[in-house]
C-alpha cells in the first residue's frame, strides 16, 4: 500500500507542554512534552495504564490538565470544520437509534424551516456506508448491528465531519482484513488532505503500515519520540516495558508435564477450530491449577472461552469435562456439565440491572431456593447470597440492595460470585478486573486465591500483567494459535513480545 510521505517541514497541529494529570495517587501523566506535526500520523503506543487513554481523553476535553498547556493550532476562517475526530476503543453509539441517525448527531441536515430533512440523513448515511458495502445498514437500529457493522458505524461518523485532526483508538478492534485494508485507505486518503492523525494499537505491526512518528508512553512519562523508521517491533516493546524487565522462561506447549503428573485432568481439548479465530487447538486444563490466556484483540483466546462456555459453535473439535464429551456452543449443556463463566462486560452480559444483589449473584441456583409449591423462599436464597457475599468481600447494605446502586467494583464482585454460585467444576473469567479500582481488584485476586487453595480449577483469560501474575502458567495466542507457554513467575517484557508473535 502506498506510505505516507509526511513533510517534516510542515507545522506543528498540537501541542503538548509539560501535561501533568493526576487521578488520586495516581499520576496519569508525567510532565509530558510532544508536538504532533500537521499531515503527521503519530502513533501512541504503551503497555495498559501508560496513559495513552488519559492523553486521549485531555485531547478531546472529557478531562483538564493538573498543570501544563495543551494547543490545538486552527486554521483561519475553520469555523464550519470540526477540528478533532475521535473513534473512541469502546463503542460511543446511541443503540436505540438508527446507524443513519447515529452518523447524523450533530450535523444533521435540515431544510429551509430549519427541521431535520431525514431523507438527505438517509441518503448520506447511504452513502458513507456504500463504501465499506454497508449500505444495508442505514436504517437498521444500532442495537441490532454486529459488532463489525457498529465499528465501521462509528468510523463513517467521525470521517462524515471533515476533521482535521483524527484520533483512532483500537480502531482495528473487531475489523475483518477486508474492513481493516479499507480503513487503511481512508487513513491515506485524509492525510493526503493534510489530516493530522494519532493512532492507538497494540497490533504494532499495525503502525508501521499507517504511521509515519511514533510516541511511546510508560508509566505516565513520555520514553520516546522517532521517526517509525527507526524501530521494529522488539525495540518498540522494550521501550514499552522498560530496561529493567527480564526475561522468563519459555516453555514450548504441551511441553510442561509437572501438572498431567501430579494433578486430575479436568478439560480436554482437541482439535478445536473456529473458522478464521482458531486453528486446530488442543489443550488439557488440570484440577486446582489457574491457567492464563492472553493475545491481542482477534488473536483467538476469547474465541477459546466462548466456545468452552458455549457462546461459539466451532467449526471442528471436541471437548472432555472430567471424563464426559460436551457440545462446545451450547450454553445449557456447559452449566449442566459444571463451568461457571463471568463475561468481560458486566453492564452489557454480567448482572440484570432491575434485579437485587441477592437475586444476581444467586441466579444460577435458584432452583434451589423454590418451595413445594415452587415459590423462592427468600430466606434461604437470602442464607445463600450472604455466604458469597462474606467470600467475595461484596459492600452492600442488604440482600435487598438493587444492584445498580453498587460501586463497579462491588457490581463486578457480584458477577463474580453468580459465577461460582453453583460450585462449578471449572471457573471461567474473562478480564475479571477490568473497571475497578486497586482495592477491589486486590479483594479480587484474593478470593481467587482462596478458590484455587479449594482446588477450583480457573481459566482467566485477561491483557493486564496483574491478572495474569496469579496463574500457575500463562498460554499467549497469536493468529489462532498458542506461540508461547510460561511458567512463575510470569514476567511482562516476554508477555509483551509474545502476544505480538515474538518469541
Amino acid at each position: 500500500m502506498e506510505g505516507l510521505g509526511f513533510d517534516m517541514e510542515q507545522k506543528a497541529k498540537i501541542i503538548l507542554k509539560n501535561v501533568t494529570k493526576t487521578f488520586g495517587p495516581t499520576k496519569a501523566l508525567d510532565d509530558v512534552t510532544l508536538s504532533v506535526m500537521e499531515g503527521q500520523s503519530m502513533a501512541l503506543i504503551g503497555k495498559n495504564g501508560a496513559g495513552k487513554s488519559t492523553l486521549i481523553s485531555l485531547l478531546t476535553n472529557l478531562y483538564k490538565p493538573d498543570s501544563g498547556e495543551i494547543l490545538i493550532v486552527s486554521e483561519e476562517d475553520n469555523s464550519e470544520i470540526n477540528e478533532i475526530g475521535c473513534v473512541y476503543q469502546r463503542s460511543s453509539l446511541t443503540p436505540y437509534l438508527t446507524a443513519a441517525e447515529n452518523i447524523a448527531i450533530g450535523n444533521f441536515s435540515k431544510n429551509k424551516l430549519g427541521l431535520i430533512n431525514w431523507a438527505k440523513v438517509q441518503t448520506r448515511a447511504e452513502d458513507l456506508l456504500n463504501e465499506w458495502g454497508f449500505a444495508h445498514i442505514a436504517g437498521v437500529q444500532v442495537s441490532d448491528l454486529e459488532p463489525l457493522e457498529k465499528k465501521i458505524v462509528e468510523i463513517c461518523r467521525v470521517i462524515s465531519t471533515g476533521p482535521r485532526i483524527l484520533i483512532l483508538d483500537e480502531p482495528t478492534a473487531g475489523l475483518d482484513i477486508t474492513s481493516t485494508e479499507l480503513l487503511f485507505e481512508r487513513m491515506y486518503a485524509a492525510h493526503r488532505r493534510g489530516v493530522t492523525s494519532i493512532y492507538i494499537s497494540h497490533h504494532l505491526q499495525e503502525i508501521f503500515q499507517v504511521c509515519d512518528a511514533v510516541a511511546v508512553l510508560r508509566d505516565g512519562k513520555l520514553v520516546e519520540v522517532n521517526d517509525i523508521s527507526a524501530h521494529n517491533i522488539e525495540s518498540l516493546v522494550g521501550l514499552m516495558v522498560g530496561p529493567e524487565a527480564s526475561k522468563s522462561k519459555i516453555v514450548q506447549h504441551r511441553g510442561r508435564s509437572s501438572y498431567s503428573e501430579n494433578r486430575k485432568e479436568i478439560l480436554a481439548i482437541n482439535g478445536l477450530t473456529v473458522e478464521s479465530k482458531l486453528k486446530s487447538l488442543d489443550l488439557k486444563i488440570f484440577e486446582g491449577e489457574c491457567i492464563g490466556v492472553t493475545g491481542l484483540d482477534g488473536s483467538g483466546h476469547n474465541q477459546l472461552l466462548e466456545v468452552i462456555t458455549g457462546v461459539t459453535v466451532p467449526t471442528s473439535g471436541n471437548m472432555v469435562l472430567r471424563g464426559a464429551t460436551i457440545s462446545p456452543g451450547n450454553i445449557s449443556e456447559s452449566i449442566e456439565h459444571g463451568i461457571g463463566f463471568c463475561p468481560e462486560d458486566r453492564h452489557f452480559n454480567g448482572y440484570v440491572p432491575a434485579l437485587s444483589v441477592a437475586e444476581n449473584a444467586t441466579m444460577p441456583i435458584q432452583k434451589e431456593f423454590r418451595n413445594k409449591f415452587k415459590l423462592i423462599n427468600s430466606k434461604v436464597r437470602e442464607s445463600s447470597y450472604n455466604k458469597l457475599a462474606n467470600a467475595w468481600s461484596i459492600k452492600a447494605w442488604g440482600p435487598e440492595q438493587p444492584i445498580e446502586e453498587l460501586s463497579g467494583g462491588n457490581q463486578q464482585k457480584v458477577a463474580l460470585a453468580r459465577a461460582v454460585s453453583s460450585n462449578p467444576h471449572l471457573l471461567v473469567l474473562n478480564n475479571p478486573t477490568s473497571g475497578v479500582d486497586v482495592s477491589a481488584k486486590d479483594s479480587i485476586y484474593k478470593t481467587i486465591g482462596d478458590l484455587i487453595e479449594k482446588k477450583q480449577t480457573v481459566l482467566l483469560a485477561s491483557s493486564d500483567i496483574s491478572d495474569l501474575e496469579i496463574c500457575d502458567r500463562v498460554l499467549v495466542f497469536f493468529g489462532g494459535k498458542i506461540v508461547g507457554e510460561f511458567e512463575k513467575p510470569i514476567q511482562d517484557a516476554v508477555i509483551a513480545a509474545a502476544v505480538q508473535g515474538k518469541n
